[in-house]
């Protein structure tokens, strides 16, 4: 997924339709994938999964690997691809505005995810690749001036290989995806009784 976002986004080869691009691409992924393993691109979904109690905590390990393998792995090959990929300089987001950005559309992103994938009132729908696509393109096209429109701690590591955040910021949305994600599970649950 990281591949998309970087070549589109980061190399700006998309322009301005990279929102539309990424989601698009993600729908594909999401289709093709989720009957495998859920299309667990994000950490923070198969916490979401853990928390829920569709996952076992060794699935959410490999899962939370993997997506980290991958999203390094994607960056490093956008930087073989297209070199200027690596010569952005890391954008100066404005802490308090990115964060609550990150928190606002990682708990959507984990919420719509949820009820698409594994709520009982939506079970066996065939949308759910659309809605998880869309609604990330809504929030790159929201938030992604503010914050990089991340949402992912893999997707993060890559735009951090990329230059795009720094470290700090990897740091920083990692733990408010986290914060994120455990309140849309909690909802979720208490809402699903």
């Amino acid at each position: 997924m990281y591949l998309i976002i970087a070549l589109s986004a980061v190399a700006n080869f998309a322009g301005d339709f990279s929102p539309l691009v990424i989601g698009v691409g993600l729908c594909a992924l999401i289709y093709t994938s989720g009957h495998r393993s859920f299309a667990h691109f994000n950490p923070i979904v198969s916490l979401a999964f853990l928390i829920n109690k569709k996952q076992t905590k060794t699935h959410m390990s490999l899962y939370i690997i993997v997506a980290f393998l991958g999203s390094t792995s994607a960056a490093l090959l956008a930087m073989f691809l297209e070199p200027t990929v690596y010569q952005e300089h890391c954008n100066q987001y404005e802490l308090t505005k990115a964060l609550l950005a990150e928190f606002i559309f990682t708990f959507i992103l984990v919420w719509v995810i949820l009820n698409v994938a594994i709520s009982k009132n939506l079970s066996n729908n065939g949308f759910y690749g659309l809605s998880i696509g869309f609604i990330v393109a809504s929030g790159i096209y929201c938030v992604e001036s503010i914050s990089a429109a991340s949402f992912n701690p893999a997707m993060s590591i890559g735009l951090y290989i990329n230059n795009v955040i720094s470290l700090n910021l990897v740091i920083s949305y990692t733990v408010i995806q986290i914060i994120a994600s455990i309140f849309a599970s909690l909802l979720f649950k208490y809402l699903e009784k």
